[in-house]
């Protein structure tokens, strides 16, 4: 009789036993009914290097951060990052696929690297003489995205993804390895650019080469070209000033055209108030990295100078002349995307339409029609 009892009381037990590891293990709707904490991980990174530009430094200071902070304080997850930066899964061109196939599931990029795929990203990239604070061409970029919410939901899910925050460069300029103080101090040069903004050289005399800031010291060192159209804070990253020791404003802008998304599948499956706290976090880190990218282009045009960098001044009539000489390139990429299926005679209007409105006035007055 004793032994039956033992027997029935084990098997409850084992019962019991099952039943609560169930529970703890029943994901999110378990964990807000039960109140225990749950752990849960995300691969981030991206091609360009933690410390490299700014929007990746804020990304890991702010974004990852705070994100981890206020799970913590105020739900039952605690969010861990396995860093990822540097290619160290996916180079700059590689990432867009990794994070869609899920090796990465929070991307931290650029779009330059991506435009055949993502080239409303880059529509920044086609409306040169933009705006040089990072501030206002972010400002601008979000109330296109806003306006055409759709086209950019659609954009991102076609690779499996949900756009989060942009993360914009500096204002873009010319850094050199010989002095520049006129338009025709570039003739048979040869400049460097990530590639979609390489057409900002037509017309000057300049031999456009594509290239990326991993290999520019280097190459500027040994001669495969002359310099980079290139803002403050990632030259002097990058060291750039002490291979091309001469700096010109041109003027060419800031561009938005980096930023974090998230793989679909991954986003789906996190908990409602963690959703909730990412998008509001990637919100804040837009703003912030704006700004962080307008302070560190001035004071590192300043460590710069202290370093040895001359400021070259190329005067305003040529500027002039330099914006005037450029084909259309808003009215031809604007076509381009209206080809693709996009509206994008609308998009680029509506984007060159929000920098003036927040004050803005370009070198040469764009007409895309």
């Amino acid at each position: 009789m004793k032994k039956k009892v033992f027997q029935y009381i084990n098997l409850l037990l084992i019962i019991c036993l099952i039943i609560m590891t169930a529970v703890g293990c029943g994901g999110k709707d378990a964990q807000s009914s039960g109140g225990e904490r749950e752990t849960i991980t995300l691969k981030i990174g991206g091609g360009h290097m933690v410390n490299g530009m700014a929007y990746t430094q804020v990304a890991q200071e702010f974004f990852q951060a705070e994100i981890s902070k206020r799970c913590a304080e105020e739900t039952n997850y605690d969010v861990e990052w396995i860093e990822a930066y540097g290619g160290t899964i996916a180079k700059l061109p590689e990432g867009l696929t990794a994070c869609q196939n899920g090796l990465l599931d929070v991307l931290v990029n650029s779009y330059a690297f991506e435009n055949a795929k993502l080239f409303l990203m880059n529509m920044n990239y086609y409306v040169p003489f933009s705006s040089t604070d990072p501030t206002i061409v972010t400002k601008a970029s979000r109330m296109v995205m806003d306006e055409y919410a759709d086209v950019y939901e659609d954009l991102w899910a076609t690779y499996n993804q949900k756009f989060l925050a942009l993360g914009p460069t500096g204002a873009y300029e010319l850094i050199t390895n010989f002095p520049v103080n006129s338009l025709a101090d570039l003739k048979g040069h040869k400049i460097a650019a990530a590639g979609a903004n390489l057409p900002w050289l037509e017309g000057t005399g300049a031999i456009p080469v594509q290239s990326n800031l991993n290999e520019a010291y280097t190459s500027i060192q040994t001669g495969v070209y002359d310099g980079w159209i290139m803002w403050p804070d990632a030259s002097y990253r990058y060291k750039l000033h002490e291979v091309a020791p001469y700096f010109t404003a041109i003027g060419f802008g800031a561009d938005a055209i980096q930023g974090i998304s998230i793989n679909l599948d991954v986003w789906n499956s996190l908990p409602e108030e963690v959703q909730a706290i990412m998008e509001e976090v990637a919100a804040e880190y837009e703003v912030k990295s704006a700004e962080a990218a307008k302070e560190l282009d001035v004071t590192s045009l300043e460590a710069m100078q202290k370093e040895g960098l001359t400021i070259c001044e190329m005067p305003k009539e040529d500027i002039e002349k330099w914006a005037a000489g450029l084909p259309n390139i808003p009215q031809v990429r604007a076509s381009e995307a209206e080809g693709m299926g996009f509206p994008g005679i609308e998009i680029w209007n509506a984007y060159i339409d929000a920098q003036k409105q927040l004050g803005h006035t370009f070198a040469r007055d764009w007409i895309v029609q």
